[in-house]
């Protein structure tokens, strides 16, 4: 059986993902773009590392700030991603195109 707190600091670095992709949308300088784009992909990769260890959780504890706060106070954390989920504006209805219009 995995350790929920595995399972709950990859979703909270899925939110850390989200937050740094939801804030490119309004950039329209290309450089500023670029490196919330690379803070984007980094946040992503840190992702994929934190699914991969819920097939191989130990000895592969979490390695990023984020994570880890989640890792040792999984309560908090797991309160945290409800209110994010709950709050978060790219809900169902916006990804089914409902709401406002995303062109600028």
């Amino acid at each position: 059986m995995i350790d929920n707190r595995f399972r709950i600091a990859m979703a909270y670095q899925a939110c850390e993902v989200g937050e740094l992709a939801r804030s490119a949308v309004g950039i329209r300088n290309p450089a500023e773009a670029v490196a919330q784009a690379q803070l984007v992909l980094a946040a992503a990769e840190e992702l994929l590392a934190a699914a991969n260890r819920l097939t191989h959780p130990a000895p592969n504890p979490p390695t990023t700030a984020w994570q880890l706060f989640a890792f040792h106070h999984p309560e908090e954390a797991a309160a945290d991603v409800a209110d994010w989920l709950a709050t978060a504006p790219c809900s169902t209805a916006h990804a089914r195109g409902e709401g406002t219009d995303p062109s600028p």
